[in-house]
């Protein structure tokens, strides 16, 4: 039975696939006075061209996946390791990204709470002019109880008659 496969034998080229017929026709004694040696030459290499042309059809599909399970191989580590670069990278971006968002909202908190601020400023404000009047209430009192005794003074010697006019 032929399978398709071309054996090479050092004695004899066979062809592949329908060498039984081609055998048969060119060993029959009708055919074989007709054909001279040049035209059977070309006939066999037409044949064998044929045949070798058919086995590369046959086979190229399984070359191609050969071709492109290499490429894989080959090309994979350095996929999976840019792959992990990429997922590393974006981590970091990510963190980057959490971090200013972060600042923006403390920035725009702050914003918000001058008005507390601004509160405080004016009651701080409040307070020093407070403090400042009573410090001048006090210093006004003061003022006038060193000046009350003296008066004090000057009206009991009126009283003991003690007062010159002059």
């Amino acid at each position: 039975m032929d399978s398709g496969i071309s054996y090479s034998y050092p004695t004899e080229r066979r062809m592949q696939g329908g060498d039984i017929r081609y055998n048969m026709m060119t060993t029959s004694s009708l055919f074989r006075e007709a054909q001279d040696e040049e035209m059977e030459l070309k006939v066999k290499k037409v044949a064998e061209r044929l045949s070798e042309s058919m086995n590369i059809v046959a086979n190229e599909p399984s070359l191609a996946f050969f071709r492109i399970q290499e490429h894989v191989r080959k090309s994979l580590p350095q996929l999976v390791e840019q792959k992990h670069e990429v997922i590393e990278t974006q981590q970091k971006v990510q963190g980057a990204s959490f971090d200013t968002e972060y600042a923006t909202h403390a920035v725009k908190s702050l914003h918000k709470s001058s008005v507390h601020f601004q509160n405080i400023q004016e009651l701080m404000k409040n307070a020093m002019f407070m403090k400042q009047q009573i410090d001048y209430e006090e210093d006004r009192k003061d003022d006038h109880k060193m000046a009350a005794p003296n008066i004090a003074s000057i009206n009991s010697t009126a009283e003991d008659g003690d007062i010159t006019d002059t």
